[in-house]
């Protein structure tokens, strides 16, 4: 998965995973584990320790025969340099691009909302508001928009009201297998 917070890539991850019926491996998952650490390492150390985490867990599962979903804002190139190292691993990304931004920062505040009101302490480190957002995005100094080289990708728009998880997870099950079958 590839996209900026709150683009939807969590909820189509989820109906993906459900729909190859295969492990779900989420960053966040990794990242919140980190919370009593916050204290003694820096936010970025923190980072690169949930992604060297979830590249450790996905090589497990690969090496296992098994395909897994990874759910991450793959937001720099070395963290698509660190899967297409896995071996056996075909990689495909699945970038999460929001067209209706409106809905985009709806999304984004309700849940910065929940979790500010005492929501589980899931997702501490994300971004709560459209202005944190747009300074995470502005930080990121466009490293995020980086050339994929020959890595199939499919960009969904998470917000066509037309369009629900299941859907979009039915057009990506389609597209990884066109391209599994040009692997046999």
């Amino acid at each position: 998965m590839k996209g900026h917070p709150g683009s939807g890539k969590s909820t189509a991850a989820r109906a993906i995973a459900a729909a190859l019926r295969c492990p779900l491996l989420d960053k966040d998952d990794v990242r919140d584990c980190t919370l009593g650490l916050e204290t003694v390492a820096a936010s970025g150390v923190l980072s690169d320790l949930s992604y060297a985490v979830l590249w450790r867990v996905a090589e497990r599962q690969v090496q296992l025969g098994l395909s897994v979903v990874i759910d991450s804002p793959l937001s720099r190139r070395a963290h698509l340099d660190a899967l297409t190292r896995l071996p056996g691993a075909l990689v495909v990304i699945v970038e999460c691009h929001p067209g209706d931004k409106e809905e985009w920062r709806r999304r984004l505040e309700k849940r910065g909302a929940a979790v500010a009101n005492g929501g589980s302490g899931d997702g501490w480190h994300k971004p709560k508001t459209w202005e944190e957002l747009q300074r995470l995005v502005e930080g990121y100094q466009g490293c995020t928009d980086y050339e994929i080289g020959d890595v199939p990708r499919i960009v969904v728009d998470t917000t066509d009201p037309e369009v629900d998880a299941e859907a979009i997870a039915a057009k990506v099950v389609g597209f990884i297998r066109s391209h599994l079958s040009c692997r046999q």
